[in-house]
């Protein structure tokens, strides 16, 4: 009977501290997109490269989506910068338009954004001013450059032989967004306007090759 007695002790208080025990709550996977950012390329003649996670360079995108009254096409034109906290040298590319009509749906689709990047892919694109992609409703591109200094270039549409050639690398989502990873080859002529004289300085940024994304 004690036997029988201590085992049912024995019992209660292994039940007891097993209750007590916090079981580890193991999460799913999450689906997230691998995204890494490059550029190389010459300016003047000087090569020079910026890469993510190297001194403090990363990338970042934004877009500027401009809602036109029906039944014009209302737009979006994207933007990928690479820069530094570390560093003033830095370039954004600018890419639009997406047109898109905005009574259907308040942002392109991701179908929309996807089959936009894609069909761009592999054709070369013209340099153009933004102004120009919004009131023309064209594809183009425009490089804004950063040097050392700080100082901010320009490239112009008016400056010829000019283009840009995307491959796009991966299309994929996850919880943060929806991105289309591309690689952009080019050569382009920016501009410097300095704001106590006027006088304008240009650059040559040559052969150029930035890897990055665009994010819907």
């Amino acid at each position: 009977m004690k036997t029988f007695k201590f085992a049912v002790i024995a019992f209660a208080l292994v039940s007891l501290f097993s209750s007590c025990i916090e079981h580890e709550v193991i999460p799913p996977p999450t689906n997230k997109v691998d995204l890494n950012a490059s550029l190389v390329g010459y300016v003047n003649g000087t090569q020079f490269e910026l890469t993510q996670n190297v001194n403090g360079y990363k990338a970042t995108t934004s877009d500027t989506t401009v809602i036109l009254a029906s039944p014009a096409l209302s737009k979006v034109i994207y933007s990928s910068t690479i820069y530094s906290a570390q560093n003033a040298q830095s370039l954004t590319l600018t890419f639009g338009t997406l047109d898109f009509d905005a009574t259907a749906n308040t942002e392109p689709t991701l179908a929309m954004f996807n089959d936009w990047h894609m069909t761009n892919s592999g054709t070369p694109i013209l340099f153009k001013d933004q102004a120009t992609m919004v009131a023309q409703s064209v594809d183009g591109v425009q490089v804004t450059y950063t040097d050392n200094t700080g100082k901010v270039w320009y490239s112009r549409e008016t400056d010829p032989g000019q283009v840009a050639n995307f491959t796009i690398l991966k299309q994929a989502s996850d919880g943060t967004g929806d991105y289309s990873l591309f690689e952009a080859t080019f050569s382009c002529k920016v501009w410097y306007v300095d704001p106590q004289t006027s006088v304008e300085t240009s650059l040559d940024i040559t052969n150029a090759k930035y890897r990055a994304w665009f994010k819907r």
